[in-house]
């Protein structure tokens, strides 16, 4: 009760008594911690940076996000600390890790996935690489793109997520792990390439459709999906190309994608490709035509 009593958060607010609202970040009262958490930043700078990535490894849900939230309003200060998280695993040892989680802990990731991370440490580099996206400061994008490489599953994930958030930026980095030795580093890149949405990002997709492992292929045939009409153009000058795995998945982006512009390729990769290829093919024109209502564009005329 005396702890809780020294701890007015409001108070410590009104002040603006960073040092206290520090001290109460190692309350035994959680709801404090977070409360303190969430005070730090909106009243601190550079000096509460410490502080808050120790709280990343709390293990009450509540005081780790309220963590993430003030880091990511810090912005910059927050920048170096976390790319040094994200490059040297045994940085978070400096951190105090008396508030660490003994057990798994649950930790809610891009589109809502949720992953149990093992350790206080590995969860402090979980979360730098999701902050380092959201403050989409440039000089993070080659930290997570090593980070991406990580040996930790959960790190990796939520490195790529982070490199889909700077956009444009993010297409030559994410377009450098398509040549990665690594298949599933391969597939999360053509994933979160489609992510991006950005026009750059068709070509280096339609690369990948030539990868000589099936899951790739297909994680780069659902990128180009996504991307819409931008890819429509590339997709159809990719139905001839010299590789029939490429003439494949391109009709099928272009039958998902819907747009008229490509009857013509496809058109003609029905009358030249193989028994496969026609059928898909078809599939598609027939597709396109229903979605967009244009069937009788086909019919001859009287004229």
């Amino acid at each position: 009760m005396a702890q809780e009593s020294r701890f007015n958060i409001d108070l410590l607010r009104a002040e603006k008594d960073i040092d206290g609202l520090v001290k109460a970040l190692r309350s035994d009262d959680g709801l404090i911690r977070q409360r303190a958490a969430l005070a730090l930043g909106d009243l601190a700078g550079l000096e509460a940076v410490g502080p808050l990535i120790r709280a990343l490894g709390d293990p009450v849900t509540a005081v780790r996000e309220a963590a993430v939230d003030s880091l990511t309003l810090l912005g910059s200060p927050a920048v170096g600390p976390l790319i040094e998280l994200l490059d040297n695993p045994e940085a978070s040892g400096r951190y105090d890790e008396s508030a660490a989680a003994a057990g798994p802990v649950t930790v809610t990731g891009p589109g809502g996935l949720t992953w149990e991370i093992e350790a206080g440490r590995d969860l402090r580099r979980v979360y730098a690489a999701a902050i380092l996206g959201e403050i989409n400061d440039p000089a993070a994008i080659e930290p997570l793109v090593r980070a991406a490489r990580d040996a930790n599953d959960d790190v990796r994930c939520h490195a790529t997520g982070a490199i889909a958030k700077f956009g444009s930026r993010a297409v030559e980095p994410l377009a450098g792990l398509l040549a990665d030795p690594d298949p599933e580093i391969r597939i999360v890149a053509a994933g979160v390439l489609g992510d991006t949405g950005d026009p750059g990002a068709v070509e280096p997709l339609i690369g990948a459709l030539r990868d000589k492992n099936d899951d790739v292929r297909g994680a780069a045939g659902g990128a180009l999906m996504r991307m819409g009409d931008a890819a429509v153009g590339p997709l159809a000058a990719a139905t001839k190309d010299a590789d029939r795995n490429v003439r494949l998945y391109a009709a099928g982006a272009l039958k998902y994608i819907g747009n008229p512009r490509a009857i013509e390729a496809l058109q003609e990769l029905a009358r030249n490709g193989d028994t496969e290829e026609r059928s898909v093919a078809e599939d598609a024109i027939e597709a396109i035509r229903m979605v967009r209502g244009e069937a009788t564009l086909s019919a001859p005329t009287s004229r």
